[in-house]
């Protein structure tokens, strides 16, 4: 029996997919986001081996914030993305959206504003922000099977207070980017 212990891809998608289905999306629950009511939103197992979740919520604005997640196979990282739109005409709820075809919000130029958080949301050289170089949304290294515990456990804490947050990265956003204005297909206006 060997000393190291090394996780098959398909365990590391699987506890980063648990991560997230127990700390994340209850975290970003509470702050008001629900699955997209896009025809063409995932949420769950997609068709390349990995997971999708696609969020969204209206602002007090009326804008509308949409969050997607990505659990690749063959990566550590729980890759979430916010951006944030200004519709045309205006939404008053969400069950307005309910299968629309939204593809359009996220292909360019809709995705160029696209922001990772802990990745995407800082300003100026990435060493004057520290943190970020330690606190990111993957799971570290690890030698033994406890470590990757230890590990799994350290992302649990950063997905679930990060996302808990979610309206400081909201407020990240609008300090770099400016709402695009779309119908509510995603065509710009």
């Amino acid at each position: 029996m060997g000393m190291f212990y090394t996780a098959s891809p398909k365990e590391m998608l699987q506890i980063r997919n648990k991560i997230f289905l127990d700390f994340g999306l209850p975290a970003l629950q509470k702050k008001g986001f629900q699955e997209s009511p896009f025809s063409t939103a995932c949420f769950g197992k997609d068709d390349i081996g990995g997971y999708s979740y696609a969020l969204c919520r209206l602002s007090d604005a009326a804008q509308l914030e949409m969050i997607t997640v990505h659990i690749v196979r063959g990566d550590r990282w729980i890759q979430i993305s916010l951006n944030i739109f200004e519709l045309k005409p205006k939404v008053e709820s969400m069950a307005q959206l309910k299968g629309v075809d939204g593809l359009q919000f996220a292909l360019p130029p809709n995705s160029i504003s696209d922001m990772r958080l802990r990745c995407d949301d800082f300003k100026g050289p990435p060493l004057l922000n520290y943190h970020y170089m330690f606190r990111n949304h993957k799971i570290k290294s690890y030698l033994t099977k406890s470590g990757l515990t230890r590990s799994a456990n350290d992302l649990s804490k950063i997905i679930g207070s990060d996302l808990t947050d979610i309206d400081y990265f909201v407020k990240r956003w609008h300090d770099l980017h400016q709402p695009a204005t779309t119908t509510w297909e995603g065509h710009p206006v």
